[in-house]
């Protein structure tokens, strides 16, 4: 057996997905590759992530206009959007040669794609195939996908914009977002402090995506001016630039409870050390700190399917919001001094977690293809 996933960069989030998957299907001896959708042209595929994090950094309300008139859109078109036709050949040549049984997308730009590439027959009809839904909202497309076998979505609440999209309800199946299992796992939060040389007061992490996007440098300097007692760990991701300010700053101030890091490959260690995350609103990140239930302190200025997820998860008891910097300090003083609050929210945040989702996808996936090739036969 054999399954192929298709992702996409436009920050980190669709690519942990993609790993996510490609791990289970390690663990059941299923041979896998992980495709970039326009790996066919690099200088794309460069410049679909740097637009995506310029957009975020500096036109958030140009593109949040854009995005919601866009996914208005229900009806589904038998042409392949204009965006994806380059892609379509590129597709065509990854499947012919790889003949995989199982295919999994974990962006809608390569699920509309292979969807339509199953509308006109140009891929074997035994092959499953399947999309992530990455958010807790829709983003625009959606419709272009719904030929597709399966859509997995995080939660039950997009069943109904699903169904106006063109997916029938047999398609549509909740798993949860699938995280990296070390987020599921149980852990002891004091050990993990004590191996990552953290001290025992009250932590909090400010991350802000694989990119580090923000005004990190604000953010540390009004939370330590406000004097909490806590330790702060700050994530900058692969900007350089935030690392070098937040570095001087410590140095400048003699700092000795800030732990500054740029880019690093245990974060899921980092959440778990901490008892609060100030955090962008992208799915991956989101469903990471929920799934190892922390509550969540929403940055400002965020892009409009990240403000549905905070609004969301305000809601529901598992954050706070920011509207400006300087609204993180009163969030951490009230979580630090309200037990009964801080321990409420951590309880809201479990009703959200589907554990393990990533091998439950991938298990149905395996499942599935078994089913439909012994029926050929």
């Amino acid at each position: 057996m054999k399954a192929l996933i298709f992702t996409m960069s436009c920050g980190e989030g669709h690519n942990a997905i993609a790993k996510s998957i490609s791990q289970e299907f390690d663990k059941r001896n299923v041979e896998n590759k992980i495709v970039q959708t326009f790996g066919f042209n690099k200088k794309r595929e460069i410049r679909e992530n740097k637009q995506y994090l310029w957009i975020c950094k500096h036109i958030p309300k140009i593109y949040d206009y854009i995005w919601n008139r866009l996914r208005r859109q229900d009806k589904s078109t038998d042409k392949l959007p204009y965006y994806v036709k380059p892609c379509l050949k590129y597709f065509k040549k990854e499947i012919d040669e790889y003949q995989p049984d199982i295919i999994v997308c974990t962006h809608c730009y390569a699920s509309a794609v292979i969807s339509y590439m199953k509308k006109n027959n140009l891929i074997n009809e035994n092959i499953v195939t399947s999309t992530i839904l990455f958010d807790i909202t829709l983003a625009p497309y959606w419709e272009h996908s719904n030929k597709v076998d399966y859509i997995f979505q995080p939660l039950d609440n997009t069943m109904d914009d699903l169904q106006k999209k063109g997916y029938s309800k047999e398609q549509i199946v909740t798993l949860g977002f699938p995280s990296r299992n070390v987020f599921y796992e149980d852990y002891d939060k004091e050990a993990m402090r004590q191996n990552l040389g953290i001290g025992n007061k009250f932590t909090v992490l400010t991350i802000s995506g694989g990119n580090g996007l923000g005004n990190t440098k604000k953010l540390v300097k009004d939370i330590i001016d406000a004097k909490l007692d806590i330790n702060l760990i700050v994530i900058n991701g692969k900007n350089k630039k935030t690392y070098s300010q937040i570095e001087k700053l410590i140095k400048k101030e003699e700092l000795t409870n800030v732990i500054n890091l740029g880019f690093v490959n245990n974060i899921d260690q980092y959440m778990k050390a901490s008892d609060v995350i100030i955090s962008r609103g992208g799915g991956s990140s989101v469903f990471e700190e929920i799934n190892i239930n922390k509550p969540i302190i929403f940055r400002e200025n965020l892009i409009i399917n990240e403000k549905i997820s905070k609004q969301f998860f305000i809601e529901n008891g598992c954050a706070f919001g920011m509207d400006k910097i300087t609204d993180a300090k009163k969030y951490i003083k009230l979580l630090k001094e309200d037990k009964n609050l801080y321990n409420k929210m951590v309880e809201n945040t479990k009703k959200f977690v589907y554990k393990y989702s990533a091998k439950n996808i991938v298990n149905f996936l395996i499942e599935k293809s078994n089913t439909k090739n012994n029926s050929v036969k």
